[in-house]
């Protein structure tokens, strides 16, 4: 049986819902496949994590203050692998492994790099030659995020695996009705009566002002919302955009709102969109399906593997997005049949293939195969 040291932090939010319900879905998948030790700091993203790991049965949590103190803990000589989350603590593990001579072996998750900058090659070929080609496995969260990075990649050892696992989604989630009624937007959201959402943060690489150009006469013509999600440097200049287009009535703002509420809101929408230019994964893509929504993205992320055109959304190819793109949201805000229908068969396929239990599964028999 193999031991795992998982490393689940973010270096600002510290134990995040996301990384909970990741160890969650590996003390459910490991059973008595797998020992594992689970690493976190002392502060959390949003308040009931801690206590949500406590109640692990397969996995022994460990809680420390500053990530400094990894080096400390007595089981570091038993353990066969590593998965870090980032250089910093890529950096920090590798060190110890040196100092101590340890023989365990390491994989790392690329959850974002750079994209879609002119330093992009640069930047991947340098986190290639000083971390990722000292360790024995990179997970990307889709093909599309591995191709990226690869593109312009030429220091790659071969005998790195390049292994291609997305990340799941808590699908209980998705059955509960939280109830949006002292959200301050909740009077308009229930009396609209057609409504798509973009759940992405407000950053260049997400596109904005490109996605209002698209859907702008549509949104007039039936008479539709575009909600935007959260917070981000280019908020300002998008709202300053859709005020100079006379869009107000039409594009509504709401800010971040706590995550608990994000699924029933998802359950209220007609449809999601997505047009980033670049996606490593892509909650945004993969959430709205639990909702039984159907999504419009570009060719991003997980799109590939999720949506399937008239059967979960639309993927829209680069350079088609004025038109294509706009065409598929007109269609099924005007078919809301043909919309419905395609909301099941996600539901189904993400029930099937994205929940967090099946994705254990899979990052067990990674971690065994290392």
């Amino acid at each position: 049986m193999k031991t795992l040291l998982f490393l689940g932090f973010d270096k600002d939010h510290g134990l995040t819902y996301h990384f909970a319900d990741w160890i969650a879905g590996l003390d459910r998948a490991a059973n008595n496949r797998m020992k594992i030790y689970f690493v976190t700091v002392a502060h959390e993203q949003n308040s009931g994590l801690h206590e949500k790991i406590k109640s692990l049965r397969h996995v022994q949590i460990e809680i420390i203050d500053s990530p400094d103190d990894i080096r400390n803990m007595k089981f570091l000589e038993e353990v066969d692998i590593v998965h870090c989350h980032g250089f910093r603590q890529i950096s920090k593990i590798l060190k110890i492994k040196k100092e101590y001579k340890l023989k365990f072996r390491i994989v790392t998750t690329m959850h974002s790099f750079k994209h879609g900058r002119w330093y992009r090659p640069l930047f991947t070929n340098l986190v290639s030659l000083f971390y990722l080609r000292r360790l024995d496995a990179v997970q990307f969260l889709s093909h599309s995020a591995k191709d990226e990075f690869m593109r312009y990649n030429l220091l790659f050892k071969n005998s790195v695996r390049l292994v291609v696992l997305p990340l799941g989604c808590n699908q209980e989630e998705f059955s509960k009705d939280v109830s949006l009624e002292n959200l301050d937007f909740y009077g308009e959201l229930s009396e609209s009566r057609k409504n798509i959402i973009y759940l992405a943060n407000f950053s260049k690489v997400k596109q904005h002002i490109k996605l209002i150009n698209c859907v702008a006469d549509i949104l007039i013509k039936e008479e539709a919302k575009l909600w935007l999600f959260g917070e981000g440097t280019e908020k300002k200049e998008v709202q300053e955009y859709v005020k100079k287009r006379g869009l107000s009535r039409h594009v509504r703002f709401t800010g971040r709102v706590d995550r608990r509420y994000v699924p029933s809101i998802l359950k209220k929408m007609d449809l999601a969109v997505c047009l980033s230019s670049s996606e490593t994964f892509g909650h945004l893509i993969a959430e709205p399906l639990f909702a039984g929504i159907p999504v419009v993205t570009c060719d991003v992320g997980i799109a590939n593997y999720l949506i399937r055109d008239f059967t979960t959304g639309f993927v829209v190819k680069k350079g088609a997005e004025k038109r294509n793109f706009g065409n598929a949201v007109g269609y099924l805000l005007e078919n809301s049949d043909a919309a419905s229908a395609m909301g099941k068969n996600g539901k189904l396929f993400a029930k099937q293939w994205m929940t967090w239990d099946v994705i254990s599964q899979s990052a067990v028999d990674m971690y065994s195969s290392i």
